[in-house]
Formats: C-alpha cells, structure tokens, sequence
C-alpha cells in the first residue's frame, strides 16, 4: 500500500507541473503578442512587428499605368502617384537589387481610410488594407527576389471614394538591398521615365571624306512602340530617321542642327540660321528648339514593321562660301524609287559627313517601360574619290542615363549582316557601354545613279491669304464643350469665332463630365462661299492642343463630303489647311480626332477660312 501510495503522489505532482509550466508559457506567448492568439507555424510573421525599410524610392518616377498612355498621364507625376481613380488600372514599378530577402513598403493614405490594394511581386500577392488618411508608411511584406529588375505590381481591389489611394514613395530592405538598389531618381525624372538611349557608332574609311551614308534599318513586328525614335543616319550636325508619332502617324525626320547653340530658335542670329533649299511633296520643314534648335524636315511615310527601309544622306561643303549643305533621300519599297526629303544648308560650317551613327530613342515618358529593338544593317561609305567602303566595325554606347546607374535595360551588338540596338522595358543582360562589334560584310556596295536623284530646288513665293469676313458665322452644333466652369469665363464652342486668341473652345470634363474623341463643331457661314482653306489657331497656352483633324463639308447639313485629315502642329502662331482646289459650300465641320498629349480631351482658339 505504501508503494501504491507513493506512486500516485508523484504522478499528481508531475500533472501539476505539467500545468503550472503550461499555463506560464501560454500567458507569456499572449503578452508577447498583445492580445493576438498564436500563429500557426509556418503563416505570416508577427503584424505587430514592423518591417525594417531602409531604402527610399520616389515611386512616381519609377511607376507606369500599363497599357493606358492617356491614364499614366493623368496617374503618373514625379510627385508620385494621385488622381488614381479606376480598379481596372495595373501600375507597375520597377528597381533593380540584388538577390535576397526584398522588404516592401508603401508610404501612402486613403481618401476615407477604407481603400484595399494588392501588390504583387515574383507571382506571391498580398493583400494591403490602407486605413489611414494621411501619409504614413504601410508595411506590404517581405519577399525572395533575385538580382536585376524586380517588378512590383500595384491594383486597387477596393474602394469607397472616387479615389483608391495616394502614393508618395515606395520603400525597401532586407539583403536584396544591402548593396545595390538602381532607380530614376526625381532629379532624372524627364530622360530616366523615357528610358536610356543607346548609339552605334560606324567607323569611316580613315584619310578620306564621306560625301555620302547609306543605311538600312528593320524595325520587328511589335517593336514599334509609340513615342521610338529609330534614328538611322546621324552625323556631327543632325540626325535622320523613322520616328512612331502616333497610332496614326509614322514620321520620316530629317533635321540639323544650327552652329549657334540654344535650346530657343528665336534666338538665333540670322547668318547662323539653317536654310531650306528645297523639300519633297508632303514634307513639313519647319524651326524645332528644346534639344538644340535648326531646322527639322518631315512627313508621314507610314512605314511598317518587318519591312527594310533604305535612307540615303549627302553632307558636303556648299556653293555658298562657309556652309555646308546636308540632303536626306528616303526608298520606302512600296513605292519602289527614292523620294527627297530635304536639302537643309548649314552656316558657319565646312565639313563633309563626320561621325557617322546611329540610335535608338524613346521620346515619350510613358512608353519607357516597354521593350524596343532595331537592326540596322549594310553600312556604306562613298567618298571623295567615287568610291564605295563598307563600314562593318561598330561601337556600342549609351547616354547619361545609364553612364549614372539610373537604368540598365540597354543592350547592342551585331547581328549576321545588321548591328542592333535595344532599349527600355527593364530587361535584365545588359551590354557594356563602349564595347566594339564587326558585323558580316555584304560584300555588294548601294546600286544608286546619283544623277537619276530628285534634284532639291528652292520653294516658291507664299501665296497671299486674304481671310474672309465672319460677321455671318454661327456655330451650328457641336459634340462637347466645357460649359461647366472648369475653363471659367471661356470654353465654348462659340469661342472659335470671336476673334480673342485668348478665349478657346474646349471638351467638356469638370462637374462629372466626360468626352470621347472624336469631338465636332459645325460652323454655318450664313451662306455658300467659296473658300481655298481654312486657317486654325491652336489655344494659345498650347494645353489640350489638337494634333489629327478632319474637314467635312456640306451645303445641307444632311450630305457631308470629307476633305481629308490634316496634322496641326503645337504652335501658337496661325496654321493653314489648304484645300488641292476652291471648294464652295456653307457649313463646314471640324473633325478632331487626337491631340497633341495624348488625352481625350482637345481644344482650339479660332478658325477662319480663307481665298488666295
């Protein structure tokens, strides 16, 4: 019995340890997590905890609406990201890191403290509730990256108010950033948005004057992206190529740069001024500033991808002593002979075809995180002495932006017959600045008869407009106009015909109100007239301008005939829209289709009509 009593009393003892060592642990695990039951092994760890973030990053220039140019516009400033209203709307931002563990944040607010985000990262999404309304850093997770580009994918999921959310910065730490965080700073916003550009430079036969650059250059199906400068024969003084304007438009550019240096053409000295001695059918020639200023050459050629264009360029000293004369040729093989673009002469300049090259550029913000690509290939010189030189050695550079570590998506090298370059879209496998490539040689020089080229002559006098009298005129209708306040005392339709450059019409968007391009005014001259071209003045403050327009006229307002589409430039001065012969009718309708900055919305100051 002894023996029997002594054994029970110790396993009751035991028990009672047992639970006294429980009832410690379970209290002390509730106290070190204030009042929040135990995770279950392996779930997320302690939200109590704050993330340790380390890095900043200004989010606005390094984010982008996909695949909406018009809304990144609107979402998107340096500042960082605002004005975000739609659910449908999937930001992207990019920084480059190392390999490791990622830590994420966000230093954001919600309009009304009930907005829900996710943000994806490597396939792994965390929901994040925002339910602050002021700027605070919010924790968004940790995650396993590897070295390059990380892509951070940001949705809203809900909302309460019109608007899901501010975002100001993004914030970052763990391993993956101990040592290498790459990012646009807001400094670099403009050039670091749009992506890095990247050159080949050719090397010309030694001792010998190149007269003439030949060139030919492939753009890939889907490597087009709005806003490419695919620049195909450049030179110490200008440059000459394809560019992707629009979804309309598809410009060959041909332009030069003046030896008086301004980023304004207004201010340069007359005998510093390019000169144009004679342009193509269809070919714009007009001043350019903001990157250098000359003289810039265009038009329309719409070319397409997968197809091999052919560019031609002459530089040698001119007639005129001190000058230097630059004429761009342009083969398109659809229409299967050469076409000229222009002939630009150049003051203080003596010089034959130097440092010639070419490049890829990105010129629209909004377009920098997608992927481009070129091939240029069969490079040939011909000089002095009548003779052809393959040029088959290139070298491979890029701009300030990726010489600072703000982007690294830029690559270029050879390819069989052609070099190529490529740029933007954050793609890992760069190639280092400055590296030499050689590409296989043709072998069969340019077959040109520079006798049979289109001859540059100089253009004739400009016709005399003499404007006709509005005292009759009325609008008649229109699709849209800002008449609830948004533009003040102006943004009518009427605004077009009163003579006050300062007053404008413009698509309706404050109060609720929303505008879908394509908008239209019809104007009524009280009478049939006849008219030779109608003369616009974009609004004068150069917002919302209209870049594609159509002209529709009718002596019924029930039988419309279509005069075609024209492209008005972003300028304040007056623009003219010649007809091909006088036309007589009396309502005319102003079509715009697209603007300048991409947007729905448009506007225009005045509009007359014209007679020679």
């Amino acid at each position: 019995m002894r023996k029997k009593a002594n054994k029970f009393k110790i396993t009751k003892s035991f028990f009672i340890v047992i639970f006294l060592l429980h009832t410690v642990f379970y209290h002390c695990s509730c106290s070190s997590r204030s009042g929040v039951n135990e995770d279950p092994i392996g779930e997320e760890p302690d939200p109590s905890e704050k993330l340790t973030l380390t890095k900043t990053v200004p989010i606005g220039s390094n984010s982008w609406v996909v695949g909406n140019i018009a809304k990144d516009k609107d979402v998107i400033s340096k500042d960082g990201i605002h004005n975000w209203q739609s659910l449908d709307d999937v930001i992207n931002t990019f920084v480059r890191t190392g390999s490791g563990k990622l830590n994420v944040g966000l230093k954001m607010k919600s309009p009304d403290g009930s907005s829900k985000i996710n943000v994806t990262i490597g396939g792994i999404t965390k929901t994040i509730d925002i339910k602050n309304t002021n700027y605070e850093v919010v924790d968004v997770g940790t995650f396993d990256v590897t070295e390059g580009y990380v892509k951070i994918e940001i949705q809203g999921k809900e909302k309460a108010d019109n608007y899901i959310g501010d975002l100001n910065e993004i914030l970052f730490g763990g391993t993956a950033v101990a040592t290498t965080l790459n990012f646009v700073p807001q400094s670099n916003d403009h050039f670091g948005r749009r992506g890095p550009s990247v050159h080949m430079s050719y090397k010309q036969p030694e001792a010998r004057d190149v007269q003439w650059f030949y060139n030919e250059v492939t753009v890939a199906p889907g490597q087009d992206k709005l806003g490419t400068f695919f620049m195909t024969n450049g030179h110490s003084n200008g440059y000459f190529g394809m560019q992707v304007n629009s979804s309309t438009e598809r410009r060959v550019l041909f332009s030069i740069w003046s030896a008086f240096e301004t980023d304004d053409p207004t201010q340069i000295p007359e005998d510093y001024k390019v000169t144009n001695l004679g342009n193509g059918k269809g070919v714009t020639v007009q001043d350019f500033g903001n990157e250098g200023s000359g003289i810039q050459s265009f038009k329309n050629a719409n070319w397409k991808a997968g197809t091999t264009y052919k560019f031609l360029l002459k530089g040698e000293p001119s007639s005129v002593t001190g000058s230097t004369d630059y004429t761009g040729y342009f083969f398109d093989p659809e229409i299967g002979e050469w076409e000229l673009i222009a002939s630009l002469r150049r003051p203080k300049t003596i010089t034959y075809i130097k440092r010639a090259h070419s490049f890829l550029e990105n010129f629209n913000p909004s377009t920098g995180n997608e992927t481009r690509k070129v091939n240029y290939g069969n490079q040939w010189a011909y000089t002095t002495e009548s003779n052809w030189v393959e040029m088959k050695e290139g070298k491979f550079t890029a701009d300030a932006t990726a010489a600072n570590g703000d982007r690294f998506d830029y690559a270029g090298g050879s390819e069989g017959n052609s070099f190529y370059l490529k740029n933007c879209g954050f793609f890992d496998n760069n190639v280092t600045p400055n590296t030499s490539f050689s590409r296989t040689a043709s072998g069969t020089a340019p077959n040109i008869d520079f006798s049979k080229l289109p001859k540059p002559t100089l253009p004739g006098p400009t016709k005399v407009v003499t404007l006709l009298n509005r005292s009759t005129w009325s609008i008649e209708s229109y699709s849209t106009q800002e008449d609830k306040g948004g533009e003040g005392s102006t943004g009518r339709a009427a605004d077009i015909l009163d003579d006050n450059l300062e007053t404008y019409w413009h698509s309706c968007w404050s109060a609720g109100c929303t505008a879908t391009a394509p908008h239209t005014i019809v104007v009524n001259m009280g009478a049939e007239v006849k008219v030779e071209g109608l003369q616009f003045y974009q609004r004068q403050s150069l917002s919302r301008t209209i870049k594609t327009i159509e002209i529709e006229t009718s002596s019924d307002k029930n039988t419309w005939t279509s005069l075609g589409s024209f492209t008005l430039e972003k300028s304040k001065s007056a623009q003219n829209v010649d007809f091909s012969a006088a036309k007589t009718f009396r309502y005319f309708k102003i079509i715009a289709k697209a603007s300048h900055d991409g947007t729905e919305n448009a506007a225009l100051a005045e509009v007359k009509a014209y007679i020679y």
